[in-house]
């Protein structure tokens, strides 16, 4: 695990039990079902579908409100995907977008209700199998750091969504 991992999974544990403390256990578990709901709602289940060179998935409510973002990255299972290798479209029909070439200058811009795809190419997925990806979004605003983890079954083009 990285050391920035495990530092920020001893202050997600440190307040976590300081919520439960001071609030009680239902708190706890109000908040673990807002981080459930949201993710829900964003990531949309069953969209990641295998492509030639890896996969692609959709966000369809990415991220509540309209934001830019000046930074986009990505892990597949832990491991860490070159931003080279991760593109995003804004909406269908509009031109991918290379995680490289955005920035706080030239931000990605995500709007409330309008779908947008990701790709991760190249990376090796399974098959068939599950993939688990965070997706982390720094934004120009705050929070600066908005973040997304999915687990979803590998589906082949065409498949059974």
């Amino acid at each position: 695990m990285r050391e920035r991992g495990v530092g920020a999974l001893l202050s997600l544990l440190r307040q976590g039990l300081a919520l439960e403390i001071g609030f009680g256990t239902r708190s706890v578990e109000a908040l673990l079902w807002v981080a459930e709901t949201v993710e829900e709602a964003v990531y949309a289940p069953g969209s990641m579908v295998r492509t030639e060179r890896g996969v692609r998935f959709e966000l369809s409510n990415p991220p509540l409100r309209a934001g830019a973002f000046g930074a986009v990255r990505a892990w597949v299972d832990g491991t860490p995907v070159d931003p080279r290798a991760v593109s995003v479209r804004e909406g269908a029909g509009t031109p991918w977008r290379a995680a490289a070439s955005i920035s706080q200058r030239e931000p990605l811009a995500l709007r409330p209700g309008q779908a947008a795809e990701v790709r991760l190419e190249p990376v090796t997925a399974p098959g068939p199998g599950r993939l688990t990806v965070r997706l982390e979004l720094e934004s120009v605003a705050i929070p600066p750091l908005v973040w997304l983890e999915f687990s979803d079954e590998v589906r082949e083009p065409g498949g059974p969504a």
